[in-house]
């Protein structure tokens, strides 16, 4: 693990990281294991402040933070642009950035056909305005994705903000990674970008991970305004509105044209519907133990929860905050909780 740490730190000394964002710069990182920490000049054994991949405070200040169960399996390369993508949360955070979403409410995500059907069609506009060779048909594209969202906002609610505040911090944070890996490896980058653009066009289960999906339409929107010569860096922390709302202010709302099967989006809606319903009906057939309480939401894995109803189902974990005492409870999944009616983020049971 510390060979890999020595490349990663080797390779991101030579990421112009002013290029990617200006003002941004290198940030400290840890890779970690279930036994084990490594920090750049100590390995401290394992703590549950590292979880996930993400930006964490350590010993105060903001660095990022990466799981690497086998280090002779990982692509150092790729994950030196992973790791880049963290500390660019590590940026944001170090410059107070406000915008970011309310994972526990994007869960209530409504499974709305319509909604589906548009967002299916701006995300083909996206496409076609990335891939085309010709400068024109770019920003004709761009304009047509730009007003098909800006039509989905009138029947979705206030919820497609939280997409949008997704967009903007994931999305940036996936693009600033993207343009790392650009420096280290243009095939790689190409690899990846292209990876992005297929799961856009994609009419499947993953079309309905909304929060993925974000950190791909985020990264190709990035590098699509990059190549129409679009400026996307602002000062971190000095901004309200998301990036879309700022690079669509003189846009107007227009219904796409459908140019797909909705028959097979409809078919993939309601599959996705039942899908989800089979998930929580195999968990209670052998979960039964259940623990009430007077809970709220204090951590959680946002990549790994699905919810119905007033129940969430947590795979990875989730920590809950007892009202009754001052430490939190750390809850490995699969788990499932019991929210309050009317509330996202108040819990009166979980079972195991």
């Amino acid at each position: 693990m510390r060979e890999l740490y020595k490349t990663v730190d080797k390779i991101i000394e030579n990421v112009d990281f002013d290029k990617i964002w200006t003002g941004f710069s290198k940030f400290n990182f840890a890779l970690y294991n279930k036994d084990n920490v490594y920090l750049k000049d100590e390995i401290i054994p394992y703590d549950r402040r590292f979880l996930g991949n993400t930006s964490i405070e350590y010993n105060g200040e903001f660095i990022a933070i990466w799981h690497v169960e086998n280090p002779f399996e990982e692509d150092s390369q790729i994950l030196t642009a992973d790791l880049v993508h963290e500390m660019f949360h590590a940026f944001q955070r170090q410059h107070k950035e406000s915008r970011y979403p309310d994972d526990l409410i994007m869960l209530n995500y409504p499974d709305n056909r319509e909604n589906y059907i548009v967002k299916h069609s701006e995300n083909l506009l996206l496409v076609n305005a990335f891939i085309s060779e010709n400068i024109n048909a770019k920003k004709s594209y761009f304009k047509k994705f730009l007003s098909a969202r800006k039509y989905r906002e009138n029947f979705i609610g206030d919820i497609i903000k939280q997409e949008y505040y997704t967009e903007t911090i994931e999305g940036i944070a996936e693009y600033a990674g993207s343009m790392a890996l650009k420096q280290i490896s243009h095939e790689k980058y190409i690899k990846r970008i292209n990876g992005y653009v297929d799961n856009l066009k994609i009419l499947d289960s993953r079309f309905f991970d909304i929060r993925r999906m974000l950190y791909c339409s985020g990264a190709v929107f990035c590098t699509l305004l990059s190549e129409i010569r679009i400026n996307i860096c602002h000062k971190i922390g000095t901004k309200d509105s998301p990036l879309f709302s700022i690079m669509s202010e003189n846009s107007k709302a227009k219904k796409p044209l459908i140019d797909f099967d909705i028959n097979d989006l409809l078919n993939q809606t309601t599959k996705y519907v039942n899908d989800k319903k089979i998930r929580f009906d195999d968990f209670f057939k052998t979960h039964k133990d259940k623990t009430d309480g007077d809970f709220t939401i204090c951590g959680y894995d946002p990549m790994n929860m699905i919810k119905t109803d007033n129940m969430i189902l947590c795979s990875h974990f989730i920590m809950l905050k007892d009202e009754n005492s001052d430490e939190p409870i750390f809850i490995k999944g699969p788990v499932v909780i019991n929210l309050k009616n009317d509330s996202y983020n108040k819990v009166h049971s979980y079972i195991k």
